[in-house]
């Protein structure tokens, strides 16, 4: 399994050994497609629920994946395709990396798998409007009910400081979201070296005219799930995963199948006090006698990858994918 260096610095004295100094994370690559389809917009709501629109955006952010990445011996590297890109391409394939390392820093490093975009937040009443151009990008919400906030960066060569001090002053935006003062507010990077890394930091404070911010934290929930609550032209499936119940659908262009927890689903449906569902604590992952790998994640979602996303093949440059 490929590992991803990173660095973590800044943070507070009782938090756990990984986010102090320099370690690796292994990731696979249904975990990166996770990331990848589930950050940097309102919800799954935009994926799946508007018919060949909804397709074609998980098309794009899992060929994101797909194209730009190529997997070495132990780590993940640029592909001659993302060499080829122009600047201006380059920016937003390293903007889109730096989105989809926060997901998974987020969710691996700080216990925070639910990951929201502010510009979800004027769907779900959410108010005052930041100010775009120095707002945070994300908010998340982790195990124990706390928020954060967090900036991400990607940047196309090696690590950028100036990019994690502007980052840094973007996470000062936020004071409180619905009512609470965030536990943290993280910096995260994606860069190359060659390899690809990520660096995450915590600046802490917030700037004299922060804004609160209150939106509906369960039609947040629902949104993030909502591809499978609402009507699409993909057909559904049921798998289970170490004896729990997913819905899958399966997107034959990109290879994915994306499943979410039966029952947590049913609990979104129910009245009373609502609780967000954390179904794994960490991932679980099955293989099926076809040797296929089903990747479930600690929000209820799981990745299944068809054999396009063979490690041998990954290990190729997408020009040299074939008979995957």
């Amino acid at each position: 399994m490929p590992n991803i260096p990173y660095h973590a610095s800044n943070f507070p004295p009782h938090y756990r050994v990984a986010l102090f100094g320099s370690h690796n994370l292994s990731v696979t690559w249904s975990e990166l497609v996770w990331a990848a389809i589930t950050v940097g917009k309102p919800g799954l709501a935009h994926l799946l629920v508007h018919g060949m629109h909804s397709i074609s955006d998980m098309i794009v952010r899992s060929h994101m994946v797909y194209a730009n990445l190529r997997q070495t011996n132990s780590h993940f590297e640029k592909s001659a395709l993302y060499e080829d890109l122009d600047p201006t391409e380059k920016g937003a394939s390293s903007y889109f990396l730096g989105m989809m390392a926060a997901k998974i820093v987020c969710s691996r490093l700080l216990d925070t798998p639910f990951v929201f975009h502010l510009s979800m937040l004027k769907t779900l009443g959410g108010m005052p409007v930041l100010r775009t151009k120095s707002q945070p990008d994300l908010i998340g919400l982790d195990r124990a009910g706390n928020w954060i906030v967090a900036e991400a960066k990607g940047r196309t060569n090696g690590y950028s400081p100036t990019a994690m001090t502007k980052a840094k002053s973007q996470t000062y935006q936020l004071r409180t979201i619905n009512g609470n003062f965030p536990s943290l507010r993280v910096c995260i990077q994606a860069y190359f070296s060659p390899e690809l890394n990520f660096a995450v930091s915590d600046p802490d404070g917030y700037g004299e005219d922060a804004k609160d911010i209150v939106f509906d934290l369960r039609a947040a929930i629902r949104d993030y799930y909502s591809f499978v609550l609402g009507s699409s032209q993909v057909a559904r499936a049921s798998r289970k995963i170490h004896g729990r119940e997913y819905q899958f659908r399966a997107i034959e262009e990109t290879g994915i199948s994306i499943g979410v927890d039966t029952a947590t689903l049913k609990r979104l449906e129910q009245d009373g006090d609502f609780q967000v569902p954390f179904v794994y604590e960490q991932s679980q992952a099955v293989v099926s006698d076809d040797g296929q790998e089903t990747v479930a994640f600690p929000d209820g979602l799981a990745v299944s990858l068809d054999q396009r996303w063979a490690e041998t093949l990954m290990r190729l440059d997408p020009r040299a994918r074939r008979g995957g």
